[in-house]
């Protein structure tokens, strides 16, 4: 199934006012950022979704294979890339001063871009083949992304946005060699949590990593006799402490793709929560630049085939109010975040 990502985004005026804007139409998304913990605190459901109170904060996403930018509410969407007829873009990160970093196959060879959004000029950061989920360092200075080779070994790689040097951080396993994914950088900078099936019969399961390579440590416990689980897909809370993600953990036994939740752990690997019991798959989340949200991406309400929505609720779980009303499976990818 496609997935669908969001990410947001806090813009100033000197991004640029972007490319003409487009009215909003039937589609979908899925998300990538920014949550501040709750300490595993489930919020009431009575509680309301804590609003944004920063004019300036956006969604970075892709819809119909192009990357878009609408704000925290749904409103104001427009394109910031031209979908190419050879590949769509996929997975936008956004980092500082507005740069969105992402991956296409547009000049066939899927490799990482970095654009503006203002310009929606993109320019190609990686050589590629196989490139792809681009993650920004807190600083800007590298992007961390999966390099897929063609025998389908993925390896874990920062690649220096000034000198394009690409460095590989963690190999995957012969093995199990598509199972290396998803980085998502600390806010201090000091770590790239990643998602991993490095040991036979745990699954898939989160880990962290130094930049360097060193001090790799499982984030996740595993589930006793489950190697059918899959955590994907971590974003830390801007605070450092705690890190989301999604995952099937709690299905009974393998068949179940088409059921995920979205958890929230302790950095040190403390206090795991489930924040979401919803039917379908919940996916992709991220935190609001303020910590007090997590948006992420749901199929609860799709009425079609691979439809997949936006969706925000406080960040220690509780309420959801959806922000997208779409009809149309080729919305992805929120990522939240502040640009300076």
């Amino acid at each position: 199934m496609d997935r669908a990502w969001v990410v947001v985004a806090a813009l100033t005026a000197a991004c640029g006012a972007g490319p003409a804007r487009a009215p909003a139409s039937s589609d979908t998304a899925r998300v990538a950022g920014a949550i501040a913990a709750e300490r595993g605190r489930r919020v009431a459901a009575r509680d309301p979704v804590p609003a944004s109170s920063d004019p300036r904060e956006r969604i970075v996403h892709e819809r119909a294979g192009a990357i878009w930018s609408m704000r925290a509410d749904g409103s104001e969407r427009f394109a910031i890339t031209v979908r190419s007829d050879a590949a769509p873009d996929r997975d936008p990160a956004i980092g500082p001063g507005g740069r969105v970093a992402f991956w296409s196959a547009r000049d066939g060879a899927a490799r990482i871009f970095v654009t503006t959004l203002g310009d929606g000029i993109a320019e190609p950061l990686t050589a590629g083949p196989g490139d792809r989920e681009p993650a920004w360092s807190p600083d800007g200075r590298f992007v961390a992304f999966v390099r897929e080779a063609p025998d389908g070994r993925r390896d874990l790689c920062t690649v220096d946005v000034a000198t394009r040097a690409v460095r590989v951080v963690v190999a995957g396993n012969d093995d199990r060699p598509d199972r290396v994914g998803a980085p998502a950088w600390s806010p201090d900078g000091r770590l790239i949590a990643f998602a991993a099936d490095r040991r036979a019969g745990q699954g898939s399961l989160l880990w962290t990593v130094r930049p360097d390579g060193t001090d790799l440590h499982r984030l996740t416990p595993p589930v006793a006799g489950a190697w059918f689980v899959h955590d994907r897909r971590p974003a830390w809370s801007p605070d450092g402490r705690r890190v989301v993600f999604a995952s099937n953990r709690h299905v009974p036994g393998p068949g179940h793709d088409a059921d995920f939740d979205i958890y929230a752990i302790d950095a040190d690997g403390g206090d795991l929560v489930r924040l979401t019991e919803d039917p379908g798959v919940a996916d992709d989340p991220a935190f609001s630049p303020d910590g007090a949200r997590v948006f992420f991406t749901s199929t609860r309400d799709a009425t079609s085939a691979y439809e997949v929505e936006i969706y925000v609720m406080p960040a220690g779980g509780g309420q959801q109010r959806r922000i997208t009303r779409d009809a149309h499976p080729q919305n992805r990818a929120p990522s939240p975040g502040r640009a300076q």
